[in-house]
């Protein structure tokens, strides 16, 4: 999604699943797309240029005009990049292609309110996105014994997605809403033989339909939250899939609850999955003010995760080596967590420990010999780990800082699990002097398998950035923001397939920009 359709970002840590189903195993990050402002219409215009060839424009218009909220956003992204892949490596499906592989992106977005009456609300929304992206790629023959990347990848992919939702005021104790929505992902990629020369276009059509009602309750003591929830996915396309389709239907339960000191969340979910079943998840929140601002907090849940469809049934893909799964079993755990949160005016701190055990964990395998990659289940795995995190303002200053450990094994195995991070760590500080911001931020990350029998090291590394804003006036603001400022070479990824292509990373970059947005 376009950043400059974005209004804000909200990050929900731990499985989730009882609240917002089967991709909240991990957690949920909520992105909100912007609302129209409460003030007159005015427009609003972003644009920027940077390293590799950048450059990004964003124009919108939005606000308030009597009972109707709205938000008209559009924009264009686009990039030269840099080669995918660091430098090559011998081997027969080394991937390495000097050429740059850039993208360019369009989208348009618009979102809507209409106050009906005092007690109704109807609202719409819709996102539309169009782009390209150039790879790097072994091309092989039907044989595989002649490959060759001299041939420009690319993946185009337009997406469309909206919904109408109406809300309703029952009464001051009741609020009910309906929400209506269907997204479309239209993609296409290409595959070349070398020997031949026939250049193939595989295309895929997936079409998500989504129907939620909910209803929101004020308890005596509480509150008291019932959803239902239906959605039916299926998939078109040049290439033959076992299965296309499949439905999903839900039921939710929620209560939360602050009495003096006593802090209460609980909830239960129903899944019933086509070809996946019947799945149902639970947790149970208890927290205790301590003092003012200080809460001590603990919970104990239960989650799952089903496989996507591209995890069991994508059709073999040669460019990436890629096939689905159908004998994948969703993922289940529990999850027990403990944390102390402080928070006033000026200071913002926290630690949460926490214990997760996975069952039948999905995780990617590479086939030693064929060199095909799919998605397997892992028995078991013990996710552990500890989350602290510090922030404070001291006059013109504003600090943060967070610290992550984290455990991840395989029980059969004792191998950690592949790209977990175990130790990183974040610094942030930003001045603020009438119009004018400048701020610093570190970060860094421990070294990592990137496999899951531990052969493949990838090492740690450091990231420096700097970054400035003035305020021209109350409209007009310009900013530069220079990333990865040592110009540190850096390794995040590295191919599962041999011979193991380091993906690159960007090196120093520099982007300036201006924003208009009359407040």
């Amino acid at each position: 999604m376009p950043i400059e359709q974005i209004e804000r970002i909200e990050v929900l840590r731990g499985p989730s699943s009882s609240l917002y189903g089967s991709d909240a195993i991990g957690g949920v990050i909520q992105v909100f797309t912007r609302n129209g402002s409460s003030g007159q219409p005015a427009p609003s215009l972003y644009a920027a240029i940077g390293q590799y060839g950048t450059a990004i424009t964003s124009v919108g218009y939005g606000g308030t005009q009597g009972d109707t909220r709205f938000q008209l956003q559009a924009g264009r992204e686009t990039t030269r990049g840099f080669s995918e892949i660091k430098a090559s490596k011998p081997g027969l499906f080394d991937t390495y292609n000097p050429d740059r592989d850039g993208y360019r992106q369009t989208n348009f977005g618009l979102k809507v309110s209409q106050k009906i009456s005092p007690d109704l609300e109807l609202g719409g929304n819709y996102l539309y996105s169009d782009g390209v992206k150039y790879s790097d790629n072994a091309n092989c023959d039907a044989s595989y014994t002649t490959c060759t990347t001299n041939y420009g990848n690319k993946d185009l992919q337009t997406i469309h997605s909206g919904a109408v939702n109406l809300i309703w005021q029952a009464s001051q104790r009741w609020k009910s809403s309906i929400r209506l929505g269907r997204s479309q992902d239209n993609s296409e990629s290409r595959e070349f033989d070398p020997v031949t020369q026939v250049t193939t276009i595989p295309k895929y059509k997936t079409t998500q339909d989504q129907l939620v009602l909910q209803n929101d309750i004020a308890l005596d003591v509480g509150q008291l939250m019932v959803s239902l929830e239906s959605r039916d996915v299926s998939v078109d396309s040049t290439k033959t899939f076992d299965v296309s389709s499949q439905n999903s239907k839900s039921l939710v339960l929620g209560y939360q609850a602050s009495l003096e000191r006593h802090l209460v969340q609980a909830s239960a979910r129903r899944d019933d999955i086509q070809n996946i079943g019947n799945r149902t998840t639970g947790s149970l929140g208890y927290g205790y003010r301590l003092s003012p601002g200080l809460v001590m907090r603990g919970s104990v849940g239960t989650a799952f995760h089903a496989p996507s469809f591209n995890d069991l049934y994508w059709p073999f893909d040669p460019v990436n080596f890629y096939k689905g799964n159908p004998a994948l079993k969703p993922e289940s755990s529990t999850n027990r967590e403990l944390g102390l949160q402080f928070e006033n005016n000026k200071t913002r701190a926290g630690i949460t420990v926490y214990q997760n055990r996975v069952k039948d964990l999905i995780a990617y395998y590479s086939d030693p010999i064929t060199y095909i990659g799919t998605m397997n289940n892992i028995g078991a795995a013990d996710i552990k780990g500890a989350t602290l995190h510090y922030a404070r303002r001291i006059d013109h200053w504003k600090l943060s800082a967070a610290y992550d450990f984290l455990s991840a094994k395989d029980r059969t195995t004792g191998h950690f699990l592949a790209r977990r991070v175990p130790r990183s760590a974040t610094f942030d500080l930003e001045r603020a002097d009438g119009p004018l911001k400048t701020g610093v931020r570190l970060q860094a990350f421990d070294s990592r398998f990137n496999d899951s029998s531990n052969t493949q090291s990838l090492p740690g590394y450091s990231l420096l950035a700097l970054r400035s804003s003035y305020a021209i006036n109350q409209a007009w603001q310009v900013n530069a923001q220079i990333n990865n400022l040592m110009n540190k070479d850096y390794i995040v990824i590295r191919s599962t397939l041999s011979p193991y292509n380091d993906y690159s990373t960007a090196g120093r970059s520099l982007y300036v920009g201006v924003r208009y947005a009359p407040k």
